[in-house]
């Protein structure tokens, strides 16, 4: 590799084969991207919904109904559409036919608060307000001060069929008392019927979505993805094990990037039948691989953790999946080796696939796919895309298996934050290259041969009172050793004895059938930490609780952590 620098040398581009898509191939519409790769497959299953097969055929139609009905309403070019919803049918639909008459939603959690949802619809100035029925109380009190003339209310049984859909509206009345500013989603889908809309063509601009960041480090931004940005991400996992036909669980809600770009856009562009699973408890995801009998899915660790207690899959056969895969938040490898065993041991030859990346990258940047995998590693780079360790603030690129700034180059990348150059500039930023580079506030390093392992976030860092950095997750892989430990998290704490500074606090959650006492299980923990940690990375105190704060998305809560006394 001779003095080229890591980011140069692309030692990961050995794992790929030699032919690889380019970003030219992204340079489309979402909608034209899930055309061009499926027109000749319309009568091909594309989404799954209780027993409803939608083929190619029927989604395409069924967008450019929506497309139609959305013109008719007076969504135009440039407008945003606020969607407060779990993931359904038509919330696909919508969202590809916005993209078609090149106007863009604004994806939100449907269980914000009045407050919440007023604020983002106030955001982007929205004239319409998508909601599921469930939701409509709250919305329809908080579009009262807002542009928002309409609303369009979607149901979970608009698009069941036979039975199911029976038994759902027997046994989930909608009670709601709905205004004259509400259109239900059978007669906007209705109105759209027998007219055509105009189709616009591609616009490197066009902001194909916005979705807003965790919040875990700070106020939730809007991120701007545009059109090139999902296409590439998909179109890049077209080298992975991935082949038309497979069935994928789709549970990840859409209001996060992962949920459209990973659990939608990559499906569809791929041919792979989307299962949807609008409502979904997050200790079934084994259940409901073996029920829909999937592929492929894509999680958050504490999902993959649930796996091992259910007591369905103790006897499954679970040879049918090909890939796992895992992000949106880090696991410590005592947890991946213990996933890994339990999948090995059910017939599954795929180990734990890692992936790491961030919402301004619509989700992904690296990832592991089925032997190209290493313990403790989120993967080596997508193939189109960039990854580079930087000496923090600097555009000085480190050697390998050194820590800095995890930084990154792709296409995948957004436009910028919504309304907000200031945070925009510090994330994007030109460098001496002349490439633009996403600086992502992860500390990590790269190894020789391009897998990446990410230790912390930069804003999680503990910095003691003396000035030593400590790392959360180093201490978290030492504390998950403990057997009757069932998952733990360790966070700063103000240092009692300095007026400044910081210690790590770890919060322990034990496993159900462990017999000690928390006193003896915390004994055994320290001396475990005092033979595998250095002195000053020792942990100050150890909270024993009955379960962790989560997320909206199912990260660990850390500032939730933080704040308790």
């Amino acid at each position: 590799m001779g003095n080229l620098k890591p980011s140069e040398a692309k030692p990961w581009l050995k794992y790929f084969p030699k032919d690889l898509p380019t970003e030219d191939m992204a340079e489309k519409t979402l909608y034209r991207c899930v055309y061009d790769r499926n027109k000749e497959y319309k009568d091909q299953p594309t989404i799954s919904y209780f027993g409803n097969e939608i083929t190619y055929g029927k989604f395409f139609d069924s967008v450019k109904t929506t497309a139609a009905a959305l013109q008719k309403s007076g969504v135009k070019k440039g407008d945003v559409v606020t969607m407060c919803s779990v993931m359904l049918p038509e919330i696909i639909f919508l969202f590809y036919a916005l993209d078609y008459i090149g106007a863009t939603p604004n994806l939100i959690d449907p269980r914000y608060s009045t407050e919440n949802v007023r604020e983002y619809i106030n955001r982007v100035e929205s004239k319409l307000v998508v909601t599921i029925d469930a939701a409509y109380p709250r919305v329809a009190k908080s579009v009262i001060g807002t542009k928002a003339e309409k609303i369009l209310v979607v149901s979970p049984a608009d698009s069941m069929v036979g039975m199911t859909k029976v038994i759902y509206k027997l046994t989930n009345k909608d009670k709601n008392e709905y205004k004259s500013n509400v259109v239900m989603w059978k007669d906007f889908f209705a109105s759209g019927k027998g007219t055509q809309a105009k189709e616009e063509p591609y616009d490197p601009n066009h902001v194909a979505l916005i979705v807003y960041t965790g919040g875990t480090t700070g106020s939730p931004k809007g991120v701007m993805l545009p059109d090139k940005g999902v296409n590439s991400l998909a179109i890049q996992y077209s080298v992975n094990e991935f082949k038309r036909g497979d069935r994928f669980l789709n549970i990840i809600p859409p209001f996060v990037a992962y949920g459209f770009s990973c659990g939608i856009h990559l499906n569809l562009t791929l041919g792979i039948v989307c299962c949807v699973v609008p409502k979904f408890d997050a200790e079934k995801v084994g259940d409901l691989m073996v029920k829909y009998h999937t592929n492929h899915t894509a999680c958050v660790p504490m999902h993959y953790q649930n796996m091992l207690k259910s007591p369905k899959l103790q006897n499954a056969d679970l040879s049918f999946i090909v890939t796992t895969g895992c992000g949106g938040d880090a696991i410590n490898t005592e947890a991946e080796k213990k996933v890994n065993d339990f999948l090995a041991s059910h017939g599954c030859k795929s180990k734990l696939c890692k992936g790491w990346g961030m919402t301004e990258v619509s989700s992904t940047a690296a990832t592991c796919t089925g032997d190209i995998n290493k313990l403790g590693s989120v993967g080596i780079p997508l193939c189109m895309t960039t990854i580079g360790i930087f000496e923090p603030g600097t555009e000085n690129e480190l050697d390998y298996n050194t820590k800095g700034e995890v930084c990154i180059c792709t296409p995948n990348r957004m436009l910028g934050y919504y309304n907000n150059p200031e945070e925009s500039a510090k994330v994007l930023r030109k460098h001496s290259d002349g490439k633009i580079w996403v600086h992502t506030g992860d500390v990590g390093r790269m190894d020789e041969d391009g897998f990446i392992f990410i230790e912390a976030r930069i804003k999680r860092i503990i910095i003691r009172h003396d000035g030593f950095k400590i790392f959360p997750f180093a201490i978290e892989n030492v504390v998950a050793q403990h057997p009757d430990i069932a998952i733990c998290s360790a966070v700063a704490m103000d240092d009692p004895e300095h007026a400044q500074g910081k210690y790590p606090r770890v919060f322990i959650v034990l496993k159900d059938d462990c017999t000690k006492s928390t006193e003896q299980v915390e004994k055994e923990v320290r001396e475990l930490c005092e033979k595998n940690l250095a002195e000053y990375v020792q942990p100050y105190e150890y909270r024993f609780v009955s379960e962790l704060p989560y997320t909206p998305t199912g990260k660990v809560d850390y500032r939730a952590l933080e704040l308790r006394a």
